[in-house]
């Protein structure tokens, strides 16, 4: 289980990399989502936060435990439930940076997804970024390719797909 579950909690750990690092260059999108959930809304708060992605983030890519599976299933667990709340109130996330697209449905799910993936990477831990470049030159690029894919993939799901869909729905 844990080869099976190495490349999508790849992906969780680069999408949470690429969230931290686009609220370390620009929170105030994020202090504006939380603001409007009621919970600490500061640039600095934010960017401790988008700190502590990626050091998650990072170590789980390098070297995956059960401790570090279970910070990514927490981190996507609480992005669930405050997309959610964003949703309701249709106001945007910030979760990577400025943009003023409401939050949706999706972005929870998405988050939600992740977060099993995390907990399933638990036990027994996913292999971390050497197994994957131990596996052989076509294999590894295989993968690799594949999760930097999926995370940009992820990433857009995020960012795009919920102006896609607000756009749709006529708001």
């Amino acid at each position: 289980m844990a080869a099976a579950l190495t490349a999508p909690f790849a992906v969780a750990a680069v999408v949470l990399c690429a969230a931290g690092l686009a609220k370390l260059r620009a929170p105030n999108g994020a202090v504006r989502a939380l603001m409007v959930t009621g919970l600490p809304a500061r640039a600095g708060f934010v960017r401790a936060l988008a700190v502590g992605e990626l050091v998650i983030g990072g170590l789980a890519l390098v070297r995956p435990s059960p401790l570090l599976a279970g910070g990514v299933a927490a981190l996507y667990a609480g992005f669930c439930a405050v997309s959610l709340a964003l949703a309701r109130r249709h106001a945007a996330c910030g979760c990577f940076g400025e943009g003023d697209a409401p939050a949706s449905v999706v972005q929870s799910a998405l988050s939600a997804a992740l977060c099993l993936v995390a907990i399933g990477a638990a036990i027994p831990p996913a292999h971390g970024i050497g197994w994957i470049l131990g596996a052989g030159a076509p294999q590894a690029s295989a993968l690799v390719i594949g999760i930097a894919g999926a995370a940009y993939a992820t990433i857009a799901a995020y960012t795009e797909l919920p102006q896609a869909l607000a756009a749709w729905s006529g708001r």
